[in-house]
């Protein structure tokens, strides 16, 4: 897997290949053409610093302490793959090479090992470190830590790309998006998650959220989490477990109603998504119709987008 993932690999500044060396301060990847030098740290390459925009900077460490603290994949690893895969011939990616961009904590990752040929996890937080841990085990999977306005790899190398859950946290949204779609091959596929944008009394309640959020930001990280371990307490006993006890008395389930989806799952994803919603300083939200626009204005054609508590849509990049 490592000859593969430096075969794809490019300078993430001026496009040129890359040439693994080591010198006092031990492996790194340099750029022969503007000098760059990328760092190869624990088998990671490691193509990013801290930023110097202060939101991008928040959004890069708070993703970090989430996913350094919420770190165990088998409580929702497998159940959201399923999900957030629902509808794709799974088996078609068989010997093909996948970009995973955004990949926290490599839940999706390594679900995604057991059919793709080679899955590259890309995550431009610390959280690239737990991803490497919980992936040891699988010969396919290679971890870079690097930005999705730079990333780090050859135009057109991947088969298939799926950013799950990321692209509505970054301020430029369609750029991002667009630096996605230049890493997909000719004929190959997109898939993103996004935010729904709700309406009514749901859409009054996440504008409450969303107010919060504006103080909660500015929060210390372990301070936040007891917060939402708090506020996760209360919404498991007063808004799940009532799901469940409808459940069971024979009541039909309704996906429309708020936090449905936790009754399939322990409290800990339910504390996980609520720090997740309120330590992120950005957080967009879409209209069926805007994903779509989305997707088609970054030159993808054949768009699907479908519910699942937000909205999973894919598109083709044209042959």
């Amino acid at each position: 897997m490592r000859s593969v993932l430096y075969s794809l690999l490019r300078c993430p500044f001026c496009r040129s290949e890359l040439t693994l060396s080591q010198d006092q301060r031990g492996d790194a990847l340099l750029c022969r053409t503007c000098g760059r030098r990328a760092p190869v740290i624990d088998g990671i390459p490691r193509f990013v610093d801290s930023p110097q925009d202060p939101v991008a900077r928040q959004t890069q460490e708070s993703f970090g302490y989430e996913w350094t603290h919420f770190n165990d994949w088998r409580p929702s690893g497998e159940s959201t793959f399923k999900d957030y895969f629902e509808g794709l011939a799974l088996d078609s990616l068989a010997g093909l090479t996948v970009l995973d961009a955004g990949c926290g904590m490599g839940r999706h990752a390594r679900q995604m090992a057991a059919y793709a040929g080679h899955v590259v996890a890309v995550d431009f937080s610390r959280a690239i470190d737990q991803a490497a841990r919980n992936m040891l085990d699988l010969s396919n999977v290679a971890c870079v830590q690097a930005d999705l306005f730079g990333l780090p790899f050859a135009d057109a190398s991947f088969d298939y790309v799926y950013s799950m859950g990321v692209l509505h946290h970054v301020a430029d949204t369609e750029q991002a998006l667009l630096g996605l779609v230049r890493k997909v091959r000719p004929g190959g596929r997109l898939r993103v998650y996004l935010y729904w944008k709700r309406h009514g009394w749901q859409g009054l309640l996440l504008s409450v959220v969303t107010l919060l959020r504006r103080a909660t930001v500015m929060l210390s990280f372990p301070l936040l989490r007891v917060l939402c371990w708090f506020l996760s307490v209360g919404l498991y006993a007063l808004i799940v477990w009532p799901y469940r006890a409808l459940q069971a008395l024979g009541v039909r389930r309704h996906a429309a109603w708020p936090l449905f989806v936790y009754t399939k799952y322990p409290f800990n994803v339910l504390y996980n998504d609520q720090f997740d919603r309120f330590s992120a300083p950005i957080e967009k939200r879409y209209d069926p119709d805007d994903v779509r626009r989305l997707l088609e204005s970054a030159g993808l054609i054949d768009v699907t987008v479908q519910a699942c508590f937000g909205w999973v849509a894919e598109g083709t990049k044209p042959a």
